[in-house]
C-alpha cells in the first residue's frame, strides 16, 4: 500500500499552497482530500481542482485567443457577406420588380397618350377655323363643321338658293343657322307639312283688314336668311307660290308688292330629292319639277367627324360603335324603314353617362323605332359591339397645324351676279 507516500504527497501540497510554517488554525480547518484507508484512494476536494486548473485554463485561453478572434473575425465577415448578399439579392429583386412595375405603367399611360394626343391630332383636323369676310365684317367661325358646311356658305354666299338633301338629324338646321352667323344676318325658319297654307307662307288680311305677317315675309323684305325645313313634307301646289319670289325678285303679299332684299337667302331642306315617298320618309312628296329647278342640290348626308363629336362622355366611343353597328345592319343589310341618325349616338352618350345601363339605354334611344321582327337580331349585333374591347390608339398623325380658310364671299358673289338685283338668272 501506498498509504503513507499518499500522505507526504497531500502534505507537499499542503506546503506549496501555504509554505512550511503551519498557519494557527482559528477555525476547524476545511479538508482539501480524503484518504480511503482501505483503498489508498485520495479524493481532492473541488478548490484543489479549480487552484490547479485555474492557471492551466487561463493560459489556455490566452493562448487560444488570437485563434478564437481570427475565427471570430471570419465567421463575422462570412456571415456579413452571406447577409449583405441576401440583401443585395432582395433589394435588387425589388428593384427588378419596381423598374417592371414602372415599364408597364409607362407602357399603360404612352398608350393612353399616344391615343389622346391621335384623337386631339383628329380633332384638331377636323375643328380648322374659317375665316368669312363679307362687306360688312369678318367673321371666324370655329368648331367642328360638316364636310359640306363650306360648300354651303359658299352657295349661299353667291346668293344662290339651296336645296340641302339628308338624312334626319344630319345636322341640316344648324348648318343653315351657322351660315347665317357667317354672314351676320339674321335666321328665319319655318316647317312645312301637307296643312301648310300660302297663308303660312305669305301672310293673310283679317276681317278688319290687318295685315298678319310671316317669317318669310320678314326674311323677304327686310334681309336674313330664311330656312324653309322639311320642304320634301309640304304641299306641292303651295310650294309653287315661291317660284315667283325667287324668279322674280318681288312678291305680291296680301297687302303689297314686295320687292325682294339684297341680303335674303333661302335654303330649304328635304330628306328626299323632291321624288315623293321613300322606305324611310313615306310621308313625302312630289315637289313640282319647275320648284326644284330653282335651287341648287346639296347633299347632306351623316358626317362621321360631327357624330364622333357628339359621342361625349365616358362611354360615347364605345357607345358609337354600337350605334354604327346597329346602322349599318338595320339600314344597309336587313333595309329596315327605319332611321339610325346621330341623334341617336348623342342620346345613347348622354344617357350612358348619367348612369342608365347599357341594355335600357339600347332601348330607349336605339331599338324602340325598329321593326320588332327584327329587334333580337339588332340586340345581339349591339351587344357584340359593346362587348368588344377598346380599339389600338389610332396610328394616323396630324404634324401640321389645319389650314386657315377664307372665304372672300364679296367676290365669290360676283362670280354669279352680272347685275345689281342679285337675281339674275332666276
Amino acid at each position: 500500500m501506498a498509504t503513507n507516500d499518499n500522505l507526504r504527497e497531500v502534505e507537499r501540497m499542503r506546503e506549496m499552497l501555504y509554505g512550511k510554517a503551519k498557519p494557527e488554525p482559528t477555525v476547524a480547518a476545511k479538508p482539501i482530500a480524503t484518504l480511503d484507508r482501505k483503498s489508498g484512494q485520495v479524493d481532492v476536494t473541488d478548490e484543489i481542482v479549480g487552484i490547479f486548473t485555474k492557471p492551466v485554463v487561463e493560459r489556455a485561453v490566452k493562448d487560444l485567443q488570437p485563434a478564437l478572434v481570427t475565427v471570430i473575425e471570419q465567421t463575422t465577415t462570412d456571415l456579413a457577406k452571406e447577409t449583405g448578399k441576401e440583401l443585395q439579392d432582395g433589394l435588387d429583386k425589388a428593384l427588378a420588380e419596381q423598374k417592371k412595375s414602372a415599364a408597364e405603367t409607362l407602357t399603360t399611360l404612352q398608350t393612353d397618350i399616344n391615343k389622346q394626343v391621335a384623337d386631339l391630332g383628329q380633332l384638331a383636323h377636323q375643328v380648322r377655323p374659317i375665316e368669312v369676310r363679307t362687306e360688312r365684317n369678318t367673321v371666324q367661325l370655329k368648331g367642328v363643321n360638316h364636310a359640306k358646311f363650306e360648300n354651303l356658305l359658299k352657295i349661299v354666299g353667291a346668293r344662290l338658293p339651296v336645296f340641302m338633301v339628308g338624312p334626319a338629324g344630319t345636322g341640316k338646321t344648324a348648318g343653315a343657322e351657322k351660315v347665317a352667323q357667317a354672314l351676320g344676318l339674321d335666321f328665319w325658319a319655318m316647317s312645312v307639312g301637307s296643312q301648310t297654307s300660302k297663308a303660312d307662307i305669305f301672310g293673310y288680311k283679317d276681317a278688319q283688314g290687318n295685315y298678319h305677317g310671316t317669317a318669310f315675309r320678314q326674311a323677304y323684305e327686310n334681309g336674313g336668311i330664311f330656312l324653309l325645313d322639311e320642304a320634301d313634307a309640304g304641299n306641292a301646289n303651295v310650294l309653287v307660290g315661291l317660284n315667283a319670289a325667287l324668279s322674280n325678285g318681288y312678291v305680291f303679299f296680301p297687302d303689297k308688292q314686295i320687292k325682294m332684299h339684297d341680303n335674303f337667302r333661302m335654303i330649304a331642306t328635304a330628306n328626299t330629292f323632291g321624288n315623293g315617298a321613300s322606305r324611310q320618309y313615306v310621308g313625302r312628296n312630289q315637289l313640282d319639277a319647275a320648284t326644284l329647278d330653282r335651287f341648287v342640290v346639296l347633299t347632306w348626308d351623316i358626317d362621321s367627324q360631327i357624330e364622333e363629336a357628339l359621342a361625349t362622355g365616358s362611354f360615347g366611343k364605345r357607345w358609337l360603335k354600337v350605334v354604327r353597328a346597329v346602322r349599318n345592319q338595320a339600314i344597309d343589310e336587313l333595309e329596315l324603314r327605319a332611321v339610325v341618325s346621330p341623334r341617336a349616338t348623342l342620346r345613347g352618350s348622354v344617357l350612358l353617362d348619367s348612369g342608365l345601363d347599357f341594355t335600357d339605354v339600347l332601348e330607349v334611344a336605339l331599338i324602340a323605332n325598329m321593326p320588332e321582327a327584327e329587334r333580337a337580331i339588332l340586340r345581339t349585333t349591339a351587344q357584340a359591339a359593346w362587348d368588344l374591347t377598346s380599339e389600338a390608339a389610332p396610328k394616323r398623325k396630324y404634324t401640321k397645324k389645319a389650314p386657315e380658310v377664307t372665304l372672300d364671299l364679296d367676290a365669290l358673289k360676283n362670280v354669279y351676279d352680272g347685275d345689281d338685283d342679285g337675281v339674275d338668272g332666276f
